[in-house]
C-alpha cells in the first residue's frame, strides 16, 4: 500500500511538472518564462520584457492591461497549439515586437496544422523589426484592433489566395475603427499585399509592397498613402473598390508614392461592389491637387443605328427616284382610265 501511495505521488508530481509544457491554451507573459521555454520574462515597472533565448514553441497572449515588449533575438517563434494564433493581443493589451539580434533573423511563423494565422491584434500592436511569414492561407497579421503600427520588418506568405496583411472590422457593433499605419518594411505576396477592408482605415508613409498576381494595396475603406513603392507583376499596383450606390463607401488619397504595374494594366483598378464587377474601363481615373482619387465616368456611346438608316435613305437617290417614278406612272394610269370612261359614256 505504501508503495502504491509513493507511485501515485510520483505520478501527480510528474504531471504537475509537465502541465506548463502541455500549454493547452495561450500562455500569459508572466507564465511564459518557465524552465525550458526558451523565453525569459522580466517585469520592469509594469512592462513585461520577453526575450527568446532559442527557437520557441509557444502561444503568447497579451491581455487587457498588459504591456509587453517581445525581442525575437534572432530566433523563431511558432505556436504550440494549432487551434490558436502564435501571438494574440486582446483588447486593452499592448505589444511591441523587435529583433535586436545582429543578423535580424528573428521570425514569427506557425505550424502547418494551424487553423489560425500567426498574429491577431485586437488591441495595440507595434512591429519594429523581425521576419513574419506563413506557409498557409491566412493573414500573417490580422488587425481588428484600434491600432496596428508597422515601422519595419519583412513580411512574406506562401499563399496565392489570401492577403498578406488584413485590416478588418469583424464586429459590426464595435465603435472602434480598426486602424493600421505602415511607415516602413518589406512586404511580398502572391495575392493582395495589404487588404484594407470595409469600415477600416490605413495610412501608409513608406515601405516596399510587391504582389505577384493581385494588388499591392486593395482598398475598400479609407486609405491615405503619402509614400512607399507599390508593385504588381501581373496586375495594377492598386485596386480601389467603390459602391456606385453609396458615394461614402470608401475613399482614397495618394501622394508621393511610386506605382509599378504590369505593362498592359493601369496603375489603378476600380471594382464596383454594387454590381460585383471590374469597372476600370468605365472611368477616367485621375487625382486632384490634394491627392484624392477622382473617378470621372466616361460618356456611354450613343446608339446611332436609326440615324444611320435615315442618312442611308437620304443618300440613296436611286431609291427616291424609283418611288417618284412609280407614283407618277400610277397617276397617269388613273388619268387615262378616267378619260376613256368619259369618252365611252358620251
Amino acid at each position: 500500500m505504501k508503495n502504491l501511495k509513493t507511485i501515485l505521488s510520483m505520478i501527480i508530481v510528474g504531471c504537475c511538472a509537465f502541465i506548463p509544457m502541455m500549454n493547452v491554451e495561450a500562455i500569459s507573459p508572466a507564465e511564459i518564462g518557465y524552465s525550458g521555454s526558451n523565453v525569459t520574462s522580466e517585469n520592469r515597472e509594469g512592462t513585461y520584457y520577453l526575450t527568446l533565448t532559442g527557437d520557441a514553441v509557444q502561444d503568447l497572449i497579451v491581455s487587457d492591461g498588459e504591456t509587453v515588449v517581445l525581442d525575437l533575438n534572432g530566433h523563431t517563434l511558432v505556436n504550440y497549439t494549432d487551434a490558436v494564433e502564435t501571438i494574440k493581443v486582446n483588447e486593452g493589451g499592448v505589444l511591441t515586437i523587435v529583433d535586436n539580434s545582429a543578423e535580424e533573423t528573428g521570425t514569427v511563423s506557425q505550424v502547418e496544422t494551424s487553423t489560425y494565422g500567426p498574429i491577431t491584434n485586437y488591441g495595440t500592436l507595434i512591429i519594429e523589426s523581425g521576419n513574419f511569414t506563413t506557409p498557409l492561407d491566412f493573414y500573417v497579421v490580422r488587425n481588428e484592433g484600434a491600432n496596428l503600427t508597422i515601422n519595419g520588418g519583412n513580411f512574406t506568405t506562401g499563399s496565392t489566395t489570401t492577403s498578406l496583411i488584413g485590416n478588418i472590422k469583424y464586429n459590426e457593433l464595435s465603435a472602434d475603427l480598426p486602424t493600421m499605419t505602415i511607415n516602413g518594411g518589406t512586404f511580398e505576396a502572391g495575392s493582395d499585399v495589404i487588404r484594407n477592408n470595409e469600415n477600416t482605415a490605413v495610412t501608409i508613409t513608406g515601405g516596399t509592397f510587391t504582389s505577384q498576381s493581385a494588388f499591392a494595396l486593395d482598398n475598400l475603406g479609407s486609405a491615405t498613402v503619402t509614400g512607399g513603392t507599390f508593385t504588381s507583376v501581373e496586375n495594377s499596383a492598386i485596386r480601389h473598390q467603390i459602391d456606385s450606390t453609396n458615394p461614402d463607401f470608401s475613399s482614397f488619397n495618394i501622394t508621393n508614392a511610386t506605382l509599378n504595374s504590369a505593362a498592359d494594366k493601369g496603375d489603378y483598378a476600380i471594382y464596383d461592389r454594387a454590381v460585383n464587377e471590374d469597372v476600370t474601363d468605365d472611368y477616367n481615373i485621375t487625382t486632384d491637387a490634394d491627392g484624392n482619387l477622382v473617378l470621372e465616368e466616361l460618356t456611354p456611346v450613343t446608339d446611332v443605328t436609326d440615324e444611320t438608316e435615315e442618312v442611308s435613305n437620304e443618300e440613296n437617290p436611286e431609291t427616291s427616284d424609283g418611288i417618284l417614278l412609280f407614283l407618277g406612272l400610277t397617276i397617269v394610269g388613273f388619268a387615262g382610265v378616267a378619260l376613256a370612261y368619259r369618252r365611252l359614256h358620251n
